[in-house]
Formats: structure tokens, C-alpha cells, sequence
């Protein structure tokens, strides 16, 4: 058996379908852009990804939970897509999902009195997301659990990787998985600004965040919620081409930190090895490399690092590319949303250009494409994401071969 991807439900900056995303993806249009759903006077950080639909961002109203909002959408897409919710029962189906940390809407809190968590509450500015996915679940009738990660920035590889697993030891029949996470709050703005992480570039919003770059400066944050349908290729209805078959996965953690990446790369390295070992694969055998690649002044040198480990100097050979510099950072969905890229990268043969890369970064010197696409044959994609605390995910994707 194998564990293959046969559909998306995608609401991103890139797009509020698969369709839209692809064609985002392949025109290489910036979505980051100067935060429209709260006021942003006095803020150091104005900039963001925020989910667009036929190029316009989408606003919602207070004491809507944007996270849940989305969520629901893409669910709906991928159920017109893929049918899951009439080929397997609800006993079959199952929601493993990479998410954020609950916020409270503090913009819409006008006075003193409203700082409580009885107000907040009251007036629905108080989101708890694992209780509201819970219900999204329920209604979805997925009975074969559900199953919630919120580890940062790998949040959704870890829920990407366990469905594999799953899937691989016959515990699952149909695992819906990704990510749901809005970080288009207040809250979320003040937190990463303590915590040093946001750009403070001057430049304007669409070029704020320059991934692997001389002269990156920080992230810039976004939101997204993309769901992928994972089933056994052995059970495929007739007529079902997968997009992608899902072959390798490694996790790891090395508690360095609260923010910042192990510098020398080695726990990181270990969690790839272990995917290219699942995967049955030699380093020599991964055509390109997708890369967490955030813009921060501290990630690319550590990824290099990392990366170097496993692929000595044919890593400087390996085409690499980053998607966060168009759409921004997603936290707990960043794979999830990533995985549009691995897909679009497999299915057209192409490494695209990493947007706003120019100036090689002498401590990763990786081999960023510019100005025009790669195009290369491409059989196996690598795709690495790290995380406050140490958190470390490597995931290996074949192209889908009868």
C-alpha cells in the first residue's frame, strides 16, 4: 500500500480554492500587504498574509473565529473535490489537524472593565480552539477521531506525519489532515514582537520578508487553512489520480531554545535522516528541497546547517525554495499550506523562484532559484519545518507513479 494525497481544500493568502492558489503559486504575485482586518496605527509591524479571495482580502466580523471560519470552507472544497464524505462512512474518516494557540479578540476591548475573561466570554471575543474544532469534527462526522497538533510551526507536519503513519500500519481508512491558524490578531503581533522575531524592514509590506537572504531581517506573519485528503492507493475509487504520495517522515527535538534554532543543525539533521530512511532513500536520490526558510536572521544559516549534515557539498547543487516570502508565516499551518508548493513542484516538474531572494547568504549558501522558474525532473521533494522549542519535521513526497 501506499499513502497517497488525492485532494485540497485551500483558503490562504495564495487563493480561496486549489484552483486560484495554483494559478497565485504560478504567477509569482506577492500576498503579503499592509494588515487590513484591524487598525495598525502605532504599530512597529503593519504588514501581513492575510487570506485573500480573487485577490481580495477577506474580512470578517468581530467574534468570528477566522480559523474555524476558513477551516470550514476548505473542508467544503475538498469535499466537492473528493467526495470523501460519500465514499467512506463516518467510522472511516479522520481529522488529524495542526492549529494554533486560543486568542482573545483585544481590539474589540474598549474600556478597563472589558480585561476579564467573564466579558470576553460574554461577548464571544474569547476563542478556544480545541473546543471549536471539536465541533467542526462533530459536524463533519469524523468518528475515527480527531486529533489536534500545536506545536508551532510544525504543527502540521506532525499532523501530516502521524496520518502517514497511520495510514502505513493499516490504523486508518481516509485521514483528512493540515492546518487551520490565524495569526491576523493584535495578540499575536505584540507576542512575536516580544519576542524579536517580526521584520522591522522599512521596505514596503510585499517585500518585508526575504526568506534565505543576505539581507533578511525577520517574518512576517500570515494565516491559512488547507486541508488534504490522505488515503490508502490500494483502495482508490476508479478515476482518483493522486496529486502526491506522501513516502518518508522524521521528527525530532532538541530543547535549545525558546525561539531560536539549534545553530549547528545536528537534531534537525536527525529528523531528516530518519525520513530519507522511511523513505527507503539515499541523500542523492531528493531532486529539491522545500524549506521552512522564515525570513529570520537566525533560520537559514541553522537549516544550512542541518541540510549539510545529510548532503555534504552536492547541498549547494540541490534546488531550494521557500514560499513564505509571498505569502508570509502561517504558524500551525505553515506545512499545510507549503504542501500547495511540494504539489505544484511535482506535478509540473518546476522548482518556482523564491520571492524576494536576490542576495545569496554567505552562511547558506543555498541554491535559491531567481527570476524564472527550474524546470528539472522532479521525483522526490523533501520538505523540512522547524519550531519554537526545538521542534524539528522532515517529510520526503514522491511523484505519484502507477
Amino acid at each position: 500500500m501506499g499513502a497517497v494525497i488525492t485532494g485540497f481544500g485551500a483558503c490562504s493568502p495564495l487563493g480561496c480554492s486549489l484552483a486560484e492558489s495554483l494559478q497565485t503559486l504560478r504567477s509569482g504575485e506577492p500576498r503579503i500587504d499592509d494588515i487590513q482586518n484591524f487598525p495598525v496605527d502605532g504599530y512597529p509591524y503593519t504588514a501581513a498574509g492575510e487570506i485573500r479571495e480573487n485577490g481580495e482580502v477577506v474580512r470578517t466580523p468581530v467574534g468570528v473565529n477566522r480559523k474555524i471560519l476558513f477551516l470550514e470552507r476548505s473542508l467544503k472544497e475538498l469535499s466537492q473535490a473528493t467526495a470523501f464524505t460519500e465514499r467512506y462512512a463516518p467510522s472511516q474518516r479522520m481529522l488529524n489537524l495542526g492549529t494554533g494557540i486560543d486568542y482573545f479578540e483585544l481590539e474589540n476591548c474598549m474600556t478597563a472593565e472589558d480585561i476579564s475573561l467573564s466579558p470576553l466570554l460574554g461577548k464571544g471575543l474569547f476563542h478556544n480552539i480545541r473546543d471549536e474544532i471539536r465541533e467542526v469534527a462533530t459536524r463533519w462526522q469524523f468518528g475515527a477521531g480527531c486529533h489536534l497538533f500545536a506545536s508551532a510551526c510544525t504543527a502540521s507536519a506532525h499532523a501530516i506525519g502521524l496520518s502517514w503513519r497511520l495510514m502505513k500500519r493499516g490504523l486508518a481508512h481516509a485521514v483528512i489532515t493540515g492546518g487551520s491558524d490565524s495569526m491576523i490578531s493584535p495578540g499575536a503581533y505584540l507576542g512575536f514582537s516580544a519576542l524579536g522575531a517580526l521584520t522591522r524592514s522599512s521596505e514596503p509590506s510585499p517585500v518585508k520578508c526575504r526568506p534565505c537572504d543576505l539581507h533578511s531581517s525577520g517574518t512576517v506573519l500570515g494565516e491559512a487553512s488547507v486541508v488534504m485528503l490522505m488515503e490508502d492507493s490500494a483502495r482508490l475509487s476508479p478515476g482518483v489520480e493522486p496529486l502526491a504520495e506522501v513516502i518518508g517522515y522524521g521528527s525530532s527535538l532538541d530543547a535549545y531554545s525558546v525561539t531560536d534554532p539549534e545553530p549547528s543543525g545536528e537534531t534537525a539533521a536527525m529528523a531528516i535522516q530518519e525520513a530519507l530512511d522511511e523513505a527507503g532513500l539515499r541523500p542523492e536520490q531528493i531532486d529539491c528541497i522545500h524549506l521552512h526558510g522564515t525570513g529570520t536572521i537566525k533560520c537559514a544559516p541553522a537549516e544550512y546547517n542541518a541540510l549539510y549534515r545529510v548532503f555534504g557539498e552536492r547541498l549547494k547543487e540541490i534546488p531550494a525554495y521557500s514560499m513564505k516570502g509571498q505569502v508570509g508565516h502561517m504558524i500551525g499551518s505553515c506545512t499545510a499550506v507549503e504542501m500547495l508548493g511540494v504539489v505544484y513542484s511535482l506535478q509540473n516538474q518546476v522548482v518556482l523562484p523564491t520571492v524576494n531572494f536576490q542576495t545569496p547568504h554567505p552562511e547558506a549558501p543555498f541554491r535559491m532559484v531567481q527570476g524564472q522558474p527550474l524546470h528539472l525532473p522532479i521525483k522526490h521533494i523533501l520538505k523540512i519545518n522547524s519550531a519554537f522549542g526545538g521542534h524539528n519535521t522532515a517529510l520526503v513526497f514522491k511523484r505519484w507513479e502507477r
